[in-house]
């Protein structure tokens, strides 16, 4: 068993604790680093956590195997450097951090530490994720032309402009460090690297400084293209069409509700079926993954490479929204 510190505990930090807290026999929190210790105690006492004031605390203590940081985005890439200085294995909320350079310094300093470093990408636990890449990978849809994602909710009255997930420089381009991202990561894992960026955001509709329409095209380093809708204000959605050349498959599932995705294959000759998937604890999914990698049971399955190019297009997205044109950044 292995025993964490959770870093924020605000919506997403106690998610990922009630994911594994009482329920896992391979991870457990002890530790809640928090802003105010004492009115984290109603939450915390009941669950055997010990509510603490510093990262630097937990980072001290022996009993505590690695850091799960649910912190602002802004804060990521110190707090990893921390964490490889203090040696302590950490587990990085999306998006790992808002640059690629800041991406890089992090992962650099804990590559010489030779630390575990996880990124929070759960979606990549989804049943039907996982089906897809089995299937791509056993050449079942033939060459991959297109991949087509939407990942958008409603944000209408969520945040206050003293939210911090409004703060300059924390959401940019509106719903892509809460959702959108998850897509960007997807196309990596599923087809290839990102080399080419377009995108379009706007903000129209709401009171506080976030975009609601962000569009974006990319291009990938197999050839292929791809293609993500991020919204933040309107019905939530998930959905994912991959398009080859022996077959589509199109999967569907409510943003806010894992666990009810469909997966439809159309063939080229026309034959289809629709596959349903059992709900999976993906947070839990993810936390167990990163104490295996904590044991040495097995590698976390999302390469630096992989978390690079995610950042490095998620950085992209702005830059070309604001300049009205395409950007292109290395694959790896």
């Amino acid at each position: 068993m292995k025993t964490l510190a959770i870093a924020g505990l605000g919506r997403w930090g106690k998610v990922l604790v009630d994911s594994v807290q009482g329920k896992s026999d391979k991870v457990r929190f002890g530790v809640a680093v928090t802003r105010d210790p004492a009115a984290a105690q109603a939450y915390c006492s009941p669950k055997g956590i010990r509510p603490i004031s510093s990262l630097e605390a937990a980072l001290a203590d022996p009993a505590i195997d690695g850091i799960v940081l649910a912190t602002p985005h802004s804060r990521h890439g110190d707090e990893v450097i921390a964490c490889a200085r203090a040696g302590k294995a950490v587990f990085v909320e999306k998006p790992f951090t808002l640059t690629r350079e800041t991406a890089e310094r992090a992962l650099d300093a804990a590559s010489k530490a030779g630390i575990i470093v996880a990124a929070g990408h759960n979606r990549r636990w989804l049943a039907p994720i996982m089906e897809l890449k089995r299937m791509i990978e056993a050449g079942e849809l033939g060459t991959i032309l297109h991949i087509e994602t939407n990942f958008s909710g409603n944000a209408v009255g969520r945040y206050t402009k003293e939210a911090w997930r409004v703060a300059p420089g924390e959401s940019p381009a509106g719903g892509l460090a809460g959702s959108g991202i998850h897509q960007i990561d997807a196309v990596i894992h599923l087809v290839a690297p990102i080399t080419e960026v377009y995108a379009v955001s706007v903000a129209r509709i709401h009171d506080v400084p976030l975009d609601d329409t962000t569009v974006i095209t990319f291009r990938l380093a197999d050839g292929a293209t791809a293609s993500l809708l991020t919204m933040t204000a309107t019905a939530a959605t998930y959905r994912l069409q991959i398009f080859g050349t022996k077959a589509k498959v199109q999967i569907d599932g409510a943003a806010e509700k894992r666990g009810s995705e469909t997966m439809e294959i159309t063939s080229v000759s026309g034959e289809r079926s629709v596959r349903q998937y059992a709900p999976v604890d993906i947070e839990r999914a993810e936390l167990e993954a990163f104490a295996d990698a904590i044991s040495g049971k097995a590698p976390y399955p999302i390469r630096f490479a992989e978390i690079l190019n995610g950042i490095a297009a998620f950085e992209a997205v702005s830059i070309s929204a604001a300049s009205g044109l395409p950007v292109k950044i290395a694959p790896g």
